[in-house]
């Protein structure tokens, strides 16, 4: 992250030309009792979505027709559980896609250079044994030959307390030359259990009877 922190210091012309060959991964993660939801939107820049609109015209005529934009969504779909892998712990925890991939070509359905976001949505059960300190690890092997420019955001849920780590690390991928990135998360607090979470329903709902039945004071 630092690399191209640098190289966007040096000019407007070089911070150009750098955007324009990676991929930004925002990735989101947000931590209930229940599930563990992760979010990635990928906004690719001039040569990366050139690369893939050319991909998504599949007749190549230089426009990207909606049942085009649809095969490359459910190609898509196919692909991404095996190139996104979620460790809990150390722990390997399945991901599974909540919804298809989805493109935004921002209003441009040309094969020109320009730019374009994916979405993906994928959500884990919650491990029973998420504890304090816990680290919630995601390795990223989404177009691994292209830069990256990586942003993480975290969120508790159901009482939960959720940071992110400070380091991105990469390590070699199966392919030559090519890296998978590892994006990390630190549980400060887990979310309340469910035994918890019904002993607490059943306080607040004997409080907010209590409440209720005082008689009120007279104006």
């Amino acid at each position: 992250m630092l690399a191209w922190l640098a190289v966007v210091s040096q000019s407007p012309v070089g911070a150009h030309e750098f955007f324009s060959t990676c991929i930004q991964h925002s990735v989101r993660v947000a931590v209930g009792k229940k599930h563990i939801d992760v979010t990635f939107d990928l906004t690719f820049f001039e040569e990366w979505s050139a690369r893939e609109r050319a991909a998504m015209d599949q007749d190549a005529n230089g426009n990207i027709t909606r049942a085009e934009l649809e095969i490359y969504q459910k190609r898509w779909a196919a692909q991404i559980v095996k190139q996104l892998t979620l460790f809990v712990a150390g722990r390997e925890v399945p991901l599974i896609l909540l919804y298809d991939p989805e493109v935004d070509l921002f209003g441009n359905q040309s094969t020109e250079r320009a730019h374009h976001r994916l979405r993906i949505s994928l959500f884990a059960a919650t491990p029973a044994g998420l504890r304090t300190d816990d680290q919630l690890v995601i390795e990223d092997q989404l177009w691994p030959d292209a830069k990256v420019l990586p942003t993480l955001e975290a969120e508790g849920r159901d009482g939960c307390k959720l940071t992110t780590e400070i380091s991105i690390a990469t390590k070699p991928a199966a392919v030559p030359g090519t890296e998978s990135r590892r994006f990390t998360f630190r549980c400060l607090k887990p979310p309340r259990s469910e035994a918890r979470s019904t002993t607490a329903a059943a306080k607040s709902s004997t409080a907010i009877k209590v409440v209720h039945n005082k008689t009120p004071s007279p104006p």
